[in-house]
């Protein structure tokens, strides 16, 4: 029905509006959309709803290495890169070259 319809815009607008000022508000030095899971964790449903933030790693700030101990083991760790390079095939006369290109 066209009253649901219009109420689920409304509230899908209504969470975009409260991600856009929660990243402005909260992250203004990060890299675009990049939270931290404190910042992920405080959102609700409406507001990660269809912005694509769920598959999205958390962002680490900082710089260090991480040496497990023996018996230590990583969980939760999520890695994601930052870019991402399609292999393409490019023809010149008669010759077929592949090439990484960035997307």
């Amino acid at each position: 029905n066209v009253q649901t319809t219009e109420l689920n815009m409304k509230l899908a607008d209504v969470g975009k509006a409260a991600l856009a000022g929660a990243v402005a508000f909260g992250i203004s030095a990060a890299p675009a959309q990049a939270l931290t899971k404190s910042e992920i964790q405080q959102l609700s449903y409406l507001q990660v709803k269809g912005t694509g933030l769920a598959n999205r790693c958390a962002e680490v700030v900082g710089e260090d290495t991480i040496t497990p101990k023996t018996g230590q083991k990583l969980v939760d760790m999520c890695i994601e890169p930052k870019a991402w390079a399609v292999e393409e095939e490019i023809g010149r006369g008669g010759k077929t070259e592949k090439k990484f290109v960035n997307s």
